[in-house]
Parts: C-alpha cells; sequence; structure tokens
C-alpha cells in the first residue's frame, strides 16, 4: 500500500441525493442524505462519479490550498452496515495523488477522519469485473462521510460507495459443504461456514489448478490493528461480500487468513482441501496480479506498514504481527508446504500472466523467488507492510524447523 497523506480539514456542506455539483469555491446547504434500502439488511449503494468522471448528484466540490480539489459526498445516513467499500470503471484511470478519507457515524456521534486505502492489497486480479479499495471496517454503524482530495481534480469513472452488512446476510441459511477429516499436519482451520461465508453468492465449483508452486504472503489493510477476537468473521465476511458485489470476483481473494489471536481461517473454497494426487491439486486464487497461478495465499488481518494511517488507526513505527499471528501462519505454511513437498528456504520459479497495474511483468516474464514470498516480491505494492516483510527469513526457518 502506498502511504497517504491526512487530508485538511475543511467544512463542507452536506448535500441530497439529487443536489447538483457546487460549483468549486462555493459552498451547499443541503440536509444530510438518508439512504433508504428494499433490503432491510442492506443499505442502498451512492453512484459518486458518472461513465466519465464526473461528480454525479451525491459528491460536492471545493478548491483547497494550493488549487488541490476536495469532493464530499456529505453526510450519509439510514441502514446499519459494517464496512464500506469504493469501486469504479476497471479500466479507468486513477489520479496518482488522489486521497481518500471517511468518517463513521456510530452511537448517536460522528467520529473523527480515517484514511481510506485506495488500492487493493492484490491489485486488480483478472477475474475482477471493476477496480476498487479494500473492504473498509466500520463495525456497527449508521452514518458514513466520504471525501476525495485530488491535486488534478480527477476522478475514477463510474465511482461507487457500496454498503456492506454481511452479518444480516442469508449466510446462516446458506448450504455449506461437509468440512474433511483433518490431513497431516493441518492445524486448526475455521472453515468459510465459521464466517458466516454465503455460498450462493461465490462461482459453484472449484476454480482448480495442477500444481502449487509458492507461497505469498499479504495483509488486508481493512480497518485497524485493534480488533476483537468476536469481529474477526464479520471482518472477513465484509472483505468477501465486497469482491464479490462490487468487485465482480469469483470467490474470496486469498486461500488463507491469520488474525491476530491465531485463528487461522479458510477463505477461497476448496483451499483446505487442495492437496497434491488429489482431485483438488491447488486452487486458483485472485491475491496477485499476474501470479495467481502456481501460488496460494496467505493474508494476514491488519495493517503492518510502519506509520500508515490507511485502514483507519495509525499503525506507528512498529506495527509487528503478534507472536500467536505468527505461529499459526508458521504452522499454516508448514502444512501446505509440506504437502506439495517444497523446500520453506528455497527458491522457485513463477511466469507472469501478463502486465500491468501492480505488476510490472509482461507475460511470460520468470521471476525467481522464495517459495515462502510476499505479494511485494511480484508485484509493485508495499505488501505486506514492512514489519511483516522483514520478518520472512525468520518465518522461513520456523516453518523448516517444524517439518523436522
Amino acid at each position: 500500500m502506498t502511504i497517504r497523506k491526512k487530508l485538511p480539514a475543511i467544512a463542507l456542506g452536506v448535500i441530497s441525493l439529487t443536489a447538483p455539483l457546487a460549483a468549486a469555491g462555493t459552498s451547499t446547504a443541503a440536509t444530510a442524505i438518508e439512504v433508504q434500502a428494499d433490503d432491510s439488511s442492506q443499505a442502498q449503494d451512492a453512484t459518486l462519479t458518472d461513465r466519465n468522471g464526473k461528480p454525479s448528484g451525491t459528491l460536492s466540490a471545493k478548491t483547497a490550498a494550493q488549487s488541490e480539489k476536495v469532493f464530499s459526498t456529505g453526510e450519509i445516513t439510514g441502514k446499519r452496515f459494517s464496512s464500506i467499500g469504493l469501486s469504479w470503471k476497471k479500466e479507468s484511470a486513477v489520479d496518482k495523488g488522489l486521497t481518500a478519507e471517511t468518517r463513521i457515524h456510530r452511537n448517536g456521534a460522528w467520529e473523527s477522519w480515517r484514511d481510506i486505502p485506495l488500492e487493493l492489497d492484490e491489485g486488480v486480479a483478472e477475474e475482477a469485473k471493476r477496480a476498487g479499495a479494500p473492504a473498509f471496517y466500520t463495525q456497527d454503524a449508521d452514518g458514513v462521510e466520504v471525501r476525495f482530495a485530488s491535486p488534478s481534480g480527477s476522478l475514477p469513472q463510474d465511482l461507487r460507495l457500496s454498503f456492506i452488512n454481511p452479518a444480516q446476510s442469508a449466510a446462516a441459511s446458506s448450504p455449506a459443504r461437509q468440512p474433511q477429516s483433518a490431513q497431516a499436519g493441518q492445524p486448526d482451520v475455521n472453515l468459510r461456514k465459521d464466517w458466516g461465508a454465503d455460498e450462493t453468492l461465490a462461482d459453484p465449483g472449484y476454480k482448480t489448478q495442477p500444481s502449487i508452486k509458492a507461497a505469498l504472503v499479504h495483509h488486508t489493510v481493512t480497518g485497524n490493528n485493534s480488533y476483537t477476537q468476536e469481529q474477526v468473521p464479520q471482518i472477513i465476511n465484509g472483505i468477501y461480500v465486497h469482491h464479490i458485489k462490487d468487485l465482480g470476483y469469483g470467490d474470496f481473494p486469498y486461500h488463507f487468513i491469520v488474525d491476530r489471536f491465531g485463528g487461522i481461517w479458510e477463505g477461497r473454497k476448496g483451499s483446505v482441501e487442495m492437496q497434491p494426487g488429489t482431485a483438488i491439486p491447488g486452487i486458483v486464487g485472485g491475491h496477485a496480479q499476474g501470479f495467481n497461478t502456481n501460488t496460494f495465499g496467505v493474508a494476514m488481518l491488519g495493517n503492518f506498514e510502519p506509520n500508515n494511517s490507511e485502514g483507519g488507526e495509525d499503525t506507528g513505527p512498529d506495527p509487528k504481527p503478534s507472536d500467536a499471528m505468527v505461529n499459526s501462519l508458521a504452522d499454516l505454511l508448514a502444512w501446505k508446504v509440506g504437502q506439495y513437498k517444497l523446500d520453506p528456504e528455497g527458491t522457485t520459479e513463477l511466469v507472469s500472466a501478463g502486465g500491468g497495474g501492480t505488476n510490472p511483468h509482461p507475460k511470460d516474464k520468470v521471476l525467481d523467488v522464495p517459495v515462502i514470498s510476499s505479494h511485494k516480491d511480484v508485484n509493485v505494492t508495499a505488501c505486506p507492510g514492512g514489519k511483516l516483510y522483514e520478518m520472512l527469513p525468520d518465518l522461513r526457518k520456523q516453518v523448516t524447523e517444524r517439518l523436522g
């Protein structure tokens, strides 16, 4: 993730859904947007720009210092939600200087502004139909305001704000596959049903591949690093719903997620069952642009880039993963790396499926990478964060020790 600056504090008037765009340098006085929805569990999404990137009636604009233009949704209130998502046209150009932040209404009060990351950890996967930002965890909120700052005054095409409330989705009543018997060396893994996956949303069946040659470690940057154990399933479910409904993925982007309490969670369907010599020798993920073939992705739930306020609270100078998180990551990697008979401290060759976005490597470019690598080893990104990345050499040794 790129470290993004905080926006200046600018008092912007709230607007209605049908209010026209305010001219730069002028104020707009109106009432707050009241979100209505046919589904009582889900607030209605808001369209923020048209197909040409021009602000719709949900945005107002004002010229800030150094001629930077700021756009605001105004205060949006209505049904409850636990995450918000931003998405836009996949082919849309995005101003490299564009930043975003939000403030949440909860328990009768507006909270402080928080930076929103505008780059997905996994880039724009080949299977995605739209580009966008990570699901931003808001916990139990009933109002939001989002504002953008752009040096060039430009916004992505068909920019949308989505309200995600998987805690009240149909997941509990959805059919879930039966858990498989524990495999040799398998740590405790929470299955998709444990975080409430609505299996009717994902593509049916399994997206298989012949083999696995490397593991790629990520971080999610989805809200903050101080989430509670009880909030973990809701955060994971928010990632799932956002990627499928807003971004057009076929399923969860990562194969596994590890939380700060040491919990291991199945992400993409089939990830637990996949092993060589079976009907599911590998599962194709959506976690690393151009390098989803022959890899599996493990995402650490949190933000491990120093002094980064994207995704919520500022991480400070030393956002290290907890010991419980690292131990579980090592257990998980030892299980899967051992299944595929890979050398945890060795290297392997990965072939790029094509450049573009966060992937600078053209199609068929061969990279020599560690068997246990990270997202930044194959794409241009800060993921999995500096503090997690510097722990990878020791992590490889821990995996080797576990394999004996």
